[in-house]
């Protein structure tokens, strides 16, 4: 695609939950905007540091960017940080909740939630391996989530989480597997039926093209007649464009 440098590898990237932007990041120290009409970068901003991963919150108001043990939060068309968060070890994963709500983790085993409006942070205690992937599923009650998160030694667990209060309530096991990456599936009916369902079948559809209608002209043609001896002049009128129909002379 145009715009990609091809000597250094992309990171994961985001989508605007518009549908219509994505930013991506290379270890070049570039932060692309792209246009998803037209596939072509629109923006490129040098970062300070070298970028792991790209994220934007719910509502598109904000992006974080992970580097190595630092995540910043920027606001778009901003080019300075208005928020900026570390941990002395690696961090893995970060994922937004809400356009507040930032949760991540890493090497250091524990789960920070942190709301980026009022500073409060929340640890979230249980795993024994690193945190590889964080996901979350909202909850019926307002504000509250179910955020799952998968370590490398295959342990799942499952959180509710609000803004000030957070909550062991499951989990599993993976045996023999490491993994290195999660997503959640809701199970949405409509998401399903919509897949499920055969598409129609199109009919081969012929288009009459319109007949074009032609401004005539109405010309006026003097014939000169002799009648005894005397000239007479008559006005004759035709639809025929461009073309004088010639006329017998009376005698």
């Amino acid at each position: 695609s145009s715009g990609i440098n091809a000597e250094w590898p992309l990171r994961p990237g985001s989508v605007h939950p518009s549908g219509v932007l994505a930013l991506s990041v290379s270890r070049d120290k570039t932060l692309k905007t792209w246009s998803l009409i037209t596939g072509k970068p629109v923006h490129t901003v040098n970062l300070q540091t070298i970028p792991d991963s790209v994220i934007w919150n719910t509502d598109g108001s904000s992006y974080a960017i992970l580097s190595d043990k630092e995540i910043l939060v920027f606001q778009p068309h901003s080019g300075k940080p208005v928020r900026n968060y570390s941990s002395p070890k690696r961090i893995v994963a970060c994922k937004f909740l809400s356009p507040t709500l930032l949760v991540y983790g890493g090497e250091c085993k524990d789960i920070t939630a942190v709301e980026i409006e009022t500073n409060s942070v929340q640890t979230l205690t249980g795993h024994v391996s690193r945190v590889k992937s964080l996901d979350f599923v909202r909850s019926d009650v307002k504000d509250h989530y179910l955020l799952i998160s998968v370590a490398s030694d295959g342990d799942i667990k499952i959180w509710a989480l609000s803004q000030d209060s957070h909550e062991l309530i499951g989990g599993t096991t993976l045996n023999n597997n490491r993994p290195v990456c999660m997503c959640v599936y809701t199970g949405e009916k409509k998401y399903v039926k919509q897949m499920t369902t055969p598409a129609p079948t199109l009919k081969h559809q012929v288009v009459k093209k319109p007949k074009k209608r032609i401004k005539r002209k109405v010309l006026f043609a003097n014939i000169h007649a002799i009648r005894g001896g005397k000239s007479i002049t008559r006005k004759l009128k035709h639809k025929k464009r461009n073309r004088i129909i010639p006329l017998a002379l009376e005698h």
